[in-house]
């Protein structure tokens, strides 16, 4: 993670992280970062610029621990909704039966039922 200095002009403040955070997550403000618990995973929003975020993961299926870079943003806004999509993508795709699987359970259970 490319570490930058905090700068008192990009610290955040409660009330702003709050007016962005739409989807509930449980944040911890600390200066220019936060800190994001999502339903799923870890992430740390960073501001180097005034309109400069800069969001790392938490990565856990791999076993490590440290953040790496996800994505540079240029809002708040922007910058929640992308882990809100990401962890509903990611929910959707681990814990959804494909179409093919879906339909045969269908039909056993039609079969079942007659």
């Amino acid at each position: 993670m490319k570490v930058v200095r905090c700068n008192s002009a990009y610290a955040l403040s409660e009330d702003e992280v709050c007016e962005s955070n739409k989807y509930n997550f449980k944040v911890t403000v600390v200066q220019n970062i936060i800190y994001v618990y999502s339903i799923l995973d870890l992430w740390l929003i960073q501001k180097v610029g005034v309109k400069k975020f800069y969001l790392y993961h938490q990565n856990k299926k791999f076993g490590n621990k440290n953040y790496h870079f996800q994505q540079e943003f240029n809002n708040l806004n922007d910058t929640f909704e992308y882990i809100h999509r990401h962890d509903e993508y990611v929910l959707k795709m681990k814990w959804t039966l494909p179409a093919g699987i879906k339909n045969a359970y269908r039909k056993a259970r039609r079969r079942g039922k007659a």
